[in-house]
């Protein structure tokens, strides 16, 4: 706990005010009155232990998001390709000797056996060595969505990188791979996005759920449809109809699954961020919503991809949620950082009047006092 309340006092100065000046955004999301919506469960002063089994299950699960979103897992170098490794590799497709469109990409991970490409080139990679170079001559089928390619012979020069394994590296051999100077510096920033993370849950498991929006689920739906648009167009070369007609489904029935199974369980953590957003009055302004956006395109280093791009990709939806997300959990923090530092001081102190002891810690005059004498 003691490791906790120390990182958790040393951001107080900075946590305490969320508002800024800026111009307010225009929501995408519940302009309705959640209250309609959600019980929304207690959510200040939650307790944390860092030392729980409970708390290690939300640290963990941020080193495994870091690892997978960083792609830091062990990769083979050696070996041949069998089926059903993770192969990364780079690949470009020709047609007469001319690359065509949508046939090239770099540091692609296919799953060999998975059948995500065109009969022939998940096969002919087995039994190859990483780190070659192979050409394979292959066929489009002749009910390929493209005009152009269907029926057609195509060579694809494909680099074998590495196999990609599901062992994760070790924070101390990549921390500074990802921006961090020191390993203690990542590991207290994994500690507090893992805080905030149990907070957030702490107080869904806490909330009721009375229904969900319409106008949202459409909103959210149509993001959703979107995505999945781009997904098969950009792997498959086919449009939407084609997949729900290869899937044997309809659209209705698509919609149906993604909202009982995607949409509705991502909304509900959604409805407590903005509850705690509405109640606490943080609110939301444009150039917050922008810098979200502006770090995505950043963080996917691509000179081609623009916050244009990104908004279509996503919907606009989901960063003006990411940026109310930050700011509920940002305020979650600071509210269990106040009840821990009450805790300490009364346990020492128990004659102590509270209402006197909440104005001198809101003045943080036993902030350095209680900082240092936790480090040690």
């Amino acid at each position: 706990m003691k490791k906790i309340i120390c990182l958790l006092l040393g951001v107080m100065l900075t946590a305490l005010t969320f508002a800024g000046c800026g111009k307010t955004a225009e929501r995408q999301l519940y302009n309705e009155k959640l209250s309609k919506y959600i019980n929304l469960g207690e959510y200040k002063g939650i307790k944390v232990d860092t030392k729980s089994d409970e708390f290690k299950e939300f640290y963990n699960s941020v080193i495994s998001s870091d690892v997978s979103s960083n792609d830091l897992y062990v990769k083979k170098t050696e070996g041949e390709v069998a089926n059903g490794d993770t192969v990364n590799i780079d690949y470009t497709g020709k047609k007469d000797g001319v690359a065509f469109d949508g046939g090239t990409a770099e540091g692609y991970d296919l799953t060999i056996g998975s059948n995500s490409f065109i009969d022939g080139f998940e096969t002919g990679l087995i039994g190859k060595k990483i780190g070659e170079t192979v050409d394979l001559n292959l066929t489009f089928p002749e009910n390929y969505d493209s005009s152009e390619l269907a029926g057609k012979a195509v060579v694809f020069t494909v680099k074998i990188n590495y196999v990609k394994t599901e062992e994760e590296r070790k924070p101390e051999d990549y921390y500074s791979e990802i921006g961090f100077k020191t390993l203690k510096a990542y590991t207290d920033d994994v500690t507090e996005r893992a805080v905030k993370n149990y907070l957030l849950d702490k107080v869904k498991t806490a909330s009721k759920i009375k229904d969900y929006p319409k106008t949202d689920i459409d909103t959210i739906y149509a993001a959703y449809k979107n995505t999945v648009e781009q997904n098969i167009k950009n792997s498959y070369g086919i449009d939407f109809a084609t997949y729900l007609s290869y899937a044997k489904t309809t659209e209705d029935a698509f919609r149906e699954d993604a909202v009982k199974n995607q949409i509705k369980p991502a909304m509900e953590a959604q409805m407590v961020a903005y509850s705690i957003l509405d109640k606490e009055k943080l609110g939301l302004k444009t150039e917050e919503v922008n810098k979200k956006i502006d770090e995505t395109v950043k963080s996917i280093n691509n000179s081609q991809i623009t916050a244009d791009t990104v908004k279509s990709y996503y919907g606009e939806y989901y960063f003006e949620y990411l940026t109310v997300s930050e700011k509920a959990a940002d305020y979650l923090y600071k509210k269990a950082k106040e009840s821990n530092i009450l805790d300490i001081v009364l346990e020492e102190n128990p004659h102590i009047d509270l209402n006197i002891l909440r104005g001198m810690i809101f003045q943080n005059r036993y902030h350095m006092e209680y900082s240092e004498r936790l480090k040690k």
